[in-house]
């Protein structure tokens, strides 16, 4: 089959070169052989010189084409101009209408396809900040926690220290009352026995 569409290239163009023979049908037929074998440059450039017709019909079969083509690579805002062209020569083109409202509803959908990524990505983008704002506060709390308990334990290490400061003046104050009452069960005044603890410790 490729070698009939070879073959038929050869044929237009020799219509074409030979013969200058270079009206609106060869260049469609050309650009269809061209089409059908895969070579999408060729086929464009033919169906563009197709399309430059006053044969309403011809051009809303190039622009059809051309259409279509630039559909398969994806290129959908040019294929939605040119099957909107091919209708504008051609209303009853139906193929061209039908082609028209489903690139016009993909067009549609990559919008709200992309729409909803960008609205994902942001939500994402928020709870990732609001997953880094609840860990900093985290942090804050178990900081504030450890100052908290910090000053706690020292709190309660003073009020430790006070109680051994007062056991000791306590004990302190206990022991001389003490002497003082043992002085006092043998008749002897604090000052005399002081006197004696000196005279002995002069000896």
């Amino acid at each position: 089959i490729n070698e009939d569409y070879k073959n038929a290239i050869e044929d237009y163009k020799m219509l074409i070169d030979s013969f200058e023979i270079s009206n609106e049908k060869v260049y469609l037929n050309l650009a269809h052989s061209y089409y059908l074998l895969n070579d999408t440059a060729n086929a464009i450039e033919n169906y563009n010189y197709a399309s430059l017709t006053d044969d309403e019909k011809i051009k809303s079969i190039a622009y059809q084409q051309l259409g279509n083509i630039n559909e398969s690579k994806n290129n959908l805002e040019d294929a939605l101009n040119y099957y909107k062209n091919s209708i504008i020569s051609d209303n009853m083109n139906n193929d061209s209408k039908f082609n028209y409202e489903l690139v016009k509803k993909k067009i549609e959908s990559n919008k709200n396809n992309k729409e909803d990524k960008k609205e994902k990505e942001k939500n994402k983008s928020e709870e990732k900040n609001n997953d880094k704002k609840e860990n900093q506060d985290k942090k804050d709390k178990n900081k504030n926690q450890d100052e908290e308990g910090k000053k706690d334990d020292d709190k309660k290490n003073q009020k430790n220290d006070d109680k051994k400061n007062d056991n000791k003046k306590s004990e302190k104050e206990n022991k001389e009352k003490s002497v003082e009452e043992k002085l006092k069960e043998i008749n002897m005044t604090k000052e005399k026995a002081e006197m004696i603890l000196d005279a002995l410790n002069n000896n």
